[in-house]
């Protein structure tokens, strides 16, 4: 009995364990069950009026008086699609400088003071495949809103000025454009699935956006922007048939556009490539894989949703579970349907992984999307993923000119004005069956172009195993400069001239037997409307020791090149410079004004047609060493430099820009004529004045200076 007792009672124990835990689950589950969810609020179409007035324009009108406020949204048929290829960036910069360049009657600035003393927000955009216009306004002013936002689409004054700025913002977009590895992945892979000159992967270049002139923007507009390319939203406090007369008299004279819109561009479906973007400051790879989807007419337009909720739309998606919860390779992994409303769509997976699980985690996704063709998901995956759908749905179409704007976009596009309804219906009966349809139908990871974006030399395999890999080149190409070809006559003129100049200043044989210089210039800037003092000293023995010293209000600063190596030390420390660095710094030395005279034999000197500069006669000498280059504009009666054109840099905005150099006066000093004072221009725009107050020729110098610093 004692026997029978020791060995029921551990038993005994348990099972009375057991059904504690089990009785405490079940009456967690019950408490749980007992609270009430109250069902999500259906997406219901607010009472709206749709009127066609006599001039083309489309208007969508919802009144809602349960605050003073009227709030308009504009579509307009025009977008980048349609600019020339030579031009691109003209679209974003037409609707940008619509609005910060005011009217015929406003100027922008002053519209500024307007909108931001009577609390309005006016604006103006011109996308990929769309433009717009925004207006919120109190009811008060909403006649005069009205107004200024129909004087803005129907009479632009496009400022040169304002033109400039948006070019420099461009131009600042561009020099960023590689700082970030998803944006390099994203652009490129666009380009690697639709081609690299499809109107939907191609972007600026610093080349298109010079292109760009005020009248290609005056063309452009009158082209595309008119009543009849015009979609209206209209949401807020006010009378529908007095705000459908404001609309009228405030667009009254638009003239129709009659020209026919451009065919939309064809979507190629192209067979996959394997692409890699080698970036050796990187310890994380980016990847992207897609090919080409479908519009969201297609009849597997739910089900793509559907699967890809499933396969990678969130943290509970196979992707997010397999690569980031189970194997740990990845902080970020998912995937987008491969569905578009004007456009097909692009089916993509994406992560970011270390360099070394580059290739597994790409096979892995792989796998994960195959698996999505191979059988159906499970109905707990196939319930999660349409319950997800149908509750964010609610979100996203809140108000009433979410839910407007989406009518005017389906009416546009050609959609059945139910089409949202719809599709919630085909989500809502779902089968797994159908999902598996929809992913064979539309997803081939066969098929998948794929780009990597990190330190190729690091990565655990060489992508070879997608097929043959193309390195893509991502160096971003200089501001063109439209000079003629050399002739031997326009070349021996040129260095003819820099001889001249060189005797004018000294003699040609006493710099280039210099060993070294050391001069101190004092130069005072304006940058983003601070005026900032610098004294610089440059000490440099030819060919390849070079210190610069410079005493900002920011703190000192010291660039140092010892030979083949440099270092420089800052407020923030200390850091060694890399190889390129190092020789852009000897570069600079070796083309610049003595340097050019130490190297005469080895620069293309190229003479270009006679100008002026600051009404003085001058000769132009292109300087180049095949890389960079400098322009010498010399004064052909004394044969001194009047001014120096070179590519520099924006310090506001690191976007490259043309800077000139003038010489206001020169001086003697220890043997040579010097220039004394300078100005400095960044596209023609000032931006410091300089003056040299030393310069010593072959100065004794203590070697020790180019070192680096010990801690």
């Amino acid at each position: 009995m004692n026997k029978l007792n020791r060995t029921l009672m551990p038993v005994l124990v348990l099972v009375l364990m057991l059904s504690i835990t089990i009785s405490g689950q079940a009456e967690a589950k019950k408490r749980w069950e007992k609270i009430n969810i109250p069902q999500l609020n259906e997406i219901k179409m607010p009472s709206y009026e749709r009127v066609a007035l006599d001039n083309g324009m489309i208007v969508y009108l919802a009144e809602d008086h349960q605050f003073p406020l009227v709030e308009l949204s504009a579509s307009i048929d025009v977008g980048s699609i349609y600019e020339p290829a030579d031009k691109i960036g003209l679209a974003a910069m037409t609707g940008e400088v619509m609005r910060s360049g005011g009217t015929e009657t406003i100027g922008g600035d002053a519209l500024d003071e307007l909108v931001e003393a009577r609390g309005m927000t006016v604006e103006t955009w011109i996308g990929q495949s769309e433009g717009g216009a925004y207006l919120s306004v109190l009811k008060e002013d909403t006649r005069r809103g009205m107004e200024l936002l129909a004087d803005i689409l129907m009479h632009p004054a496009f400022p040169e000025d304002k033109i400039k700025l948006a070019k420099e913002g461009q131009k600042a977009g561009i020099s960023r454009r590689n700082d970030d590895p998803m944006s390099i992945a994203s652009r490129e892979a666009m380009k690697a699935v639709f081609g690299a000159d499809h109107p939907m992967a191609r972007h600026a270049e610093y080349a298109t956006i010079a292109a760009v002139t005020r009248q290609d923007m005056v063309d452009f507009h009158n082209r595309y922007f008119g009543p009849n390319r015009m979609y209206l939203v209209v949401i807020g406090d006010f009378n529908s048939r007095e705000m459908i007369n404001l609309i009228e008299s405030s667009f009254a004279g638009w003239a129709s556009v009659t020209a026919a819109l451009p065919a939309d561009p064809e979507v190629p479906d192209f067979p996959r490539t394997v692409n890699v973007v080698d970036k050796d400051d990187l310890t994380q790879t980016t990847v992207l894989m897609g090919h080409k989807g479908v519009r969201a007419d297609s009849p597997y337009y739910a089900g793509l949703q559907v699967a890809n909720r499933i396969l990678g739309g969130g943290f509970a998606s196979r992707l997010f579970n397999e690569v980031r919860s189970r194997q740990g390779l990845a902080y970020s992994v998912g995937s987008s349907p491969g569905t578009g409303f004007r456009f097909p769509g692009l089916f993509m997976a994406y992560t970011m992984t270390k360099s070394e699980s580059s290739e597994k985690t790409t096979e892995l996704i792989l796998a994960e999307i195959q698996k999505m063709l191979a059988e159906e998901v499970t109905a707990e995956e196939l319930e999660h993923a349409k319950d997800g759908i149908l509750n964010s749905e609610v979100f996203n179409f809140d108000t009433k000119r979410e839910i407007l704007d989406r009518m005017v976009m389906f009416e546009r596009l050609g959609y059945d004005p139910d089409f949202l309804q719809q599709y919630q219906q085909k989500v809502q009966n779902m089968t797994a069956a159908q999902v598996l349809e929809a992913c064979q139908a539309v997803w081939h990871p066969e098929r998948m172009t794929i780009l990597a974006v990190g330190n190729y030399a690091d990565f655990d395999g060489d992508f070879s195993t997608f097929g043959p890999v193309n390195m893509v080149d991502i160096e971003i190409p200089e501001p063109p400069l439209d000079i003629p070809a050399p002739t031997a006559e326009s070349l021996a003129q040129g260095k003819a001239m820099l001889e001249a100049y060189a005797e004018a200043r000294g003699g040609l044989k006493k710099f280039q037997a210099l060993k070294g210089t050391r001069e101190v210039m004092v130069l005072d800037a304006t940058i983003q409307g601070m005026a900032l003092n610098f004294t610089i000293e440059k000490t440099v023995l030819y060919p390849d020791h070079i210190l610069t010293m410079q005493k900002t209000p920011f703190g000192n600063v010291v660039t140092s090149v010892n030979g083949d190596t440099g270092w420089a030390q800052g407020p923030q420390g200390m850091q060694d410079l890399g190889a390129t660095d190092v020789q852009k710094i000897k570069a600079e030395v070796q083309t610049e004004g003595i340097g050019v005279f130490r190297n005469l034999d080895t620069l293309a000197c190229q003479a270009l047609a006679p100008t002026e500069v600051d009404g003085v006669p001058c000769l132009p000498v292109h300087v180049s060493d095949g890389d960079d280059y400098q322009i010498f504009f010399i004064d052909t009666t004394t044969h001194l430099v009047k001014m120096v054109q070179a590519p520099g840099v924006s310090p506001m905005t690191n976007a490259p820009v043309t800077e000139k150099l003038y010489v206001d006066e020169y001086a003697d000093m220890d043997g040579f004529l010097m220039p004394k004072t300078i100005r400095i221009t960044n596209d023609d725009e000032p931006f410091a004045t300089g003056t040299f107050q030393e310069f010593e020729a072959n100065p004794k110098v203590d070697m020790s200076i180019f070192a680096k610093p010990k801690k």
